[in-house]
């Protein structure tokens, strides 16, 4: 089977799969350079993956959404929403939130729009637009997490704001089949809540969660905030689920902001943290009891179904699985492995959607997912072009790694763009920004001069899957960065620009068959240095996408404090003059 799977909202994306192979994955704000690109129609993504597929519309046997749109065109969903307004009376904002999802996620609205969208880009005719299926929403995340992961059974979370009526899903995953054990419906939602203290902290919800997770380690136990959230969310009438309270969420007055009413800062006894405002030692609180709260509830309902079920390994998708202290805290405090799918958040979807349907309708398990190298590849001669189009000098060295190794050795930070776009909200060696992770010093200046960051977010190490022991406590195989492991003695004190204050590294572990140009470049700086490892951090500056093409690539670095771009087969160096290219001149 041949299928498009695309989400269409926050982050849209599309993917193609061809007999249960992921052979294209890519983002609509990397190709737009339109940072998460909301609610625009993924007709690119569309586009660059049927490219590199090298398939057109005809060849499709369908098109899959990942949600469940029957429910919505039925009325089932008008009546569940009906059904919690009389429990939790609505705002005005939640009411109209509903009926708007009611008439937009109707099959007949999304048919509309999917076939609007092809005919105009493509030239087709509305009878050329391949059959329009549709996949529910936690069912495609699940289906993500368990289908395309190394188990061939376990347990199976999913855990995001919400889709469709479910907020958390357990589901038992053996084969090609998905049971679902358990699900907690809106308005019961942890992404909800962890969205409204982001908000309450003054980052943005959808786009600052990362920043609450990393600024948590700073904070301290606080049994005084931890009490004041446990009235949030507490557990459930079984004890192993939860409930959340919506009044301080979306049911109410919203003097501050959409994601929490102004119950929440009477609760919280501390104004929400707005613009520029310095953060305090409280805020650092509250960002570690809500991450607190949020690993301790997951735990106890995990727990519960792998105490029931046996189960020794789970899976773990939606866009809470992009919490990697939260994955990590099941992986240390329940079981011995965790698998979480890499693009978990509802951009994942186009993958995942196309996977369930393909699973349900021919009964054969995908293989698993082993890496993220998906998106459009440039050759050396297109690289070159762009090179000398743009005016730079640059060099095409005999031993490229060895070439990278030296210069990152000497302190330069470097820009490296090899292979195919990764895709997924972590940079893996295919659009890197990468420096020496032997010195603070060296971190602080990607910081300063290039990535413009808050000062407690860390930044991740790349190593060598062979070095994993060394480095990390109890390791694993982590080709991804959506685990952290506590950093051994020997990190800390060898490779401290990549360990977090609390001592944890959010790892990617690199091995040669997946990622050899890249492995390669590790392996040299070991030679170099006796260090496997490198600060890994994703090509781009703070509000933009990740580089996907050249062109993106030498903005960034004429742009920003780089030192020099490894493209390709060439190095470039930055002159201590200005570069004669301006940023602008290269997006023309």
């Amino acid at each position: 089977m041949r299928l498009l799977g695309y989400f269409h909202g926050i982050d849209p994306a599309a993917a193609l799969i061809d007999d249960g192979h992921v052979v294209a994955y890519v983002e609509e704000e990397r190709l737009l350079r339109n940072k998460h690109a909301a609610n625009l129609f993924p007709i690119r993504s569309i586009d660059t993956c049927l490219a590199l597929g090298r398939v057109g519309l005809g060849d499709l046997d369908a098109i899959v959404y990942g949600w469940d749109a029957p429910r919505y065109g039925s009325g089932d969903m008008a009546r569940f929403y009906d059904q919690i307004n009389r429990s939790h009376p609505p705002d005005d904002a939640t009411r109209r939130w509903q009926q708007r999802n009611v008439g937009y996620f109707a099959p007949a609205a999304l048919q509309r729009t999917l076939v609007n969208q092809l005919v105009r880009h493509f030239g087709v005719e509305p009878s050329g637009v391949p059959a329009m299926a549709f996949h529910p929403h936690h069912r495609s995340h699940a289906a993500a997490a368990f289908f395309l992961s190394p188990y061939d059974e376990a347990l199976v979370l999913t855990v995001d704001g919400s889709g469709d009526s479910d907020c958390t899903t357990i589901w038992h995953g053996r084969g090609t089949t998905l049971e679902p054990l358990h699900r907690i419906e809106i308005p019961h939602s942890l992404g909800w809540f962890y969205a409204a203290i982001t908000e309450y902290l003054g980052f943005d919800a959808y786009d600052g969660e990362y920043k609450v997770m990393g600024l948590a380690a700073y904070g301290r136990d606080n049994p005084e905030l931890r009490g004041k959230l446990a009235q949030i969310v507490r557990p459930g009438p079984r004890g192993f689920d939860y409930e959340v309270d919506p009044a301080y969420l979306h049911h109410g007055s919203h003097t501050y902001s959409d994601r929490f009413t102004d119950r929440l800062p009477h609760l919280i006894g501390l104004p929400p943290r707005q613009g520029p405002r310095r953060l305090e030692p409280i805020h650092e609180d509250l960002a570690f009891e809500t991450q607190r709260l949020l690993e301790e509830t997951v735990i106890r309902l995990v727990g519960h179904f792998q105490r029931e079920t046996g189960l020794s390994a789970p899976c773990i998708g939606g866009g809470v699985g992009l919490n990697v202290k939260m994955n990590s805290r099941l992986r240390r405090g329940v079981f011995d492995r965790v698998w979480a799918f890499p693009i978990p958040s509802d951009s994942g979807l186009a993958i995942g959607a196309a996977i369930g349907h393909e699973v349900a309708a021919t009964g054969r398990r995908p293989p698993r997912l082993e890496h993220l190298y998906l998106g459009p590849a440039y050759g050396d001669d297109d690289v070159e072009q762009q090179l000398r189009q743009c005016g730079l000098a640059y060099r095409r060295p005999d031993d490229l790694a060895a070439a990278t190794a030296d210069l990152l050795a000497d302190g330069k930070v470097l820009g490296w763009f090899q292979g195919r776009m990764e895709g997924g909200p972590r940079a893996l060696g295919g659009r890197s920004i990468l420096a020496d992770p032997r010195t603070i010093a060296a971190r602080d200046r990607v910081n300063a001069a290039i990535k413009f960051r808050e000062y407690w977010r860390p930044f991740c190490p790349s190593l060598t899957i062979e070095s994993a022991a060394r480095y990390l406590v109890k390791p694993d195989d982590a080709p991804f960065m959506i685990l952290a492991f506590e950093a051994t003695e020997l990190a800390r004190a060898g490779v401290p620009a990549v360990v977090h204050v609390d001592g944890t590294v959010r790892v990617q572990t690199v091995d040669a068959a997946t990622a050899p140009r890249y492995h390669a470049v590790l392996e040299a700086f070991e030679r170099k240095t006796g260090v496997p490892v490198v600060l890994n951090t994703s090509f781009n500056v703070k509000g933009e996408a990740i580089v996907c093409t050249p062109r993106d690539a030498i903005r960034c670095f004429a742009a920003t404090g780089l030192d020099a771009l490894v493209i390709g087969a060439f190095i470039v160096d930055k002159p201590r003059a200005p570069l004669a290219v301006r940023p602008d001149d290269v997006l023309r």
